[in-house]
């Protein structure tokens, strides 16, 4: 874990002196990585693999906003790792679709920001898999967090320099979740079940293809002589199925075959539904979206029901932890943005684009996007209609009326 060799320059030290190693009383304050135990479903992996890949199309800006109207992106070391490179070996889509996956995983994602040691402008953003976290203070009252990793290691850092995402957050003061590893018990529970179930249907299957009778053989033989008798029914069923695929198997008077009946049981389309409902409703995955055939109202719920959340989450923690306090107050965030209309039908898109155009909010080039068109030269302005007048200059507008001189 090289990357924890950089760190903050107003952080003085990693380790505080005395730690005050109690937790917090009310409640556990552990949170333990949850592992594969739920990614070995294969509805889990498909429910958390349809969340993360739509949620790392968000756009990631670093922006500012003057007068609570006008947004310019800003540009420098931030700007660049947030829109082209967190890191040497992730691209954006690929560094959402972790923290996504992470998140869902265990209820907490954790994001460490390597700094230059000169310049101590930020490098890199990399998304952490420890095995466990604590929550400790100082005693200065400071909350930190200690890493426990899977190569034994430990790192302790201070919660203000580690962007945090969480969710089911309410039970427990600083993790999402209860901070332990039966968390996910209530679906676990499910997916037990519906792997019980598939066991049983493979079961059954393979029940259909082992022993379906026996060959009796009306004497007392040898060994040698009961392997000849069966090697000649073997011979006669081979013989059977070559030469026309007869359904009659020739056997003398010693010999007689008593089927075996077998029945396996499956289970039911409805019941197999039903676990599976149960799973993606966990994640909130609808139907449609699980199984990628959704049109544009079903897209809209998964995202406003969905997306829209995690966006919100990662703009707030990302500025959080990577702005200062003047940054903030000076109106500049982070946003993780979303283009939602990219989704929407052909029409729907032309419906929006002759609203939004008439008000002056896209440019030429922002609708041309809209439709999948390139860029055109000169097609950064926008456009807006006559038909709209400022609401405090209305009635001189409709009347005529000329401004009162102060």
């Amino acid at each position: 874990m090289g990357i924890f060799n950089i760190f903050k320059r107003k952080h003085k030290t990693v380790e505080p002196v005395n730690y005050d190693t109690r937790v917090f009383n009310s409640t556990l304050n552990v949170f333990s990585d949850f592992g594969d135990n739920i990614n070995a479903s294969d509805v889990v992996k498909i429910c958390i693999d349809r969340i993360a890949t739509h949620a790392a199309k968000l756009k990631p800006r670093y922006i500012k906003k003057q007068d609570d109207s006008t947004v310019v992106e800003k540009k420098g070391s931030l700007a660049f790792i947030l829109k082209f490179q967190p890191n040497p070996i992730m691209s954006p889509y690929d560094f959402i679709y972790r923290v996504v996956t992470l998140l869902y995983l265990n209820n907490n994602a954790f994001i460490y920001p390597v700094y230059d040691e000169a310049t101590f402008e930020l490098k890199e953003l990399w998304p952490i898999k420890p095995n466990s976290v604590e929550a400790l203070k100082d005693e200065s009252g400071e909350l930190y967090l200690r890493f426990y990793f899977s190569d034994r290691k430990a790192f302790t850092l201070p919660y203000e320099s580690i962007i945090h995402l969480r969710r089911f957050y309410g039970t427990n003061d600083i993790f999402g979740g209860s901070g332990a590893i039966s968390d996910h018990s209530a679906i676990l529970k499910t997916i037990k079940i519906n792997d019980s179930v598939l066991q049983g249907i493979d079961n059954a299957i393979k029940s259909s293809f082992q022993i379906r009778g026996l060959l009796k053989i009306n004497g007392m033989l040898s060994e040698k002589d009961k392997n000849a008798q069966k090697a000649e029914f073997d011979r006669a069923l081979k013989t059977s199925v070559e030469d026309g695929g007869s359904s009659i198997v020739p056997i003398d008077l010693k010999s007689e075959y008593v089927p075996l009946n077998v029945d396996p049981k499956l289970v039911n389309s409805e019941t197999l539904t039903f676990l599976q409902k149960k799973v993606i409703s966990y994640f909130g995955v609808s139907d449609a979206i699980y199984d990628n055939k959704y049109d544009e109202n079903q897209y809209n719920a998964f995202y406003e029901g969905c997306i829209e959340g995690i966006a919100i989450a990662l703009s707030e923690a990302f500025s959080k932890a990577l702005l200062t306090k003047n940054a903030l107050e000076r109106g500049e965030e982070i946003v993780f943005y979303s283009e939602r209309l990219q989704y929407a039908s052909w029409n729907t898109k032309v419906t929006a684009i002759e609203k939004l155009m008439g008000l002056g909010i896209l440019s030429l080039n922002e609708s041309r996007s809209l439709l999948g068109l390139e860029p055109i030269e000169g097609g950064d302005r926008r456009l807006q209609s006559l038909n709209y007048v400022d609401a405090n200059k209305a009635n001189q507008y409709q009347v005529g009326e000329q401004p009162k001189e102060e």
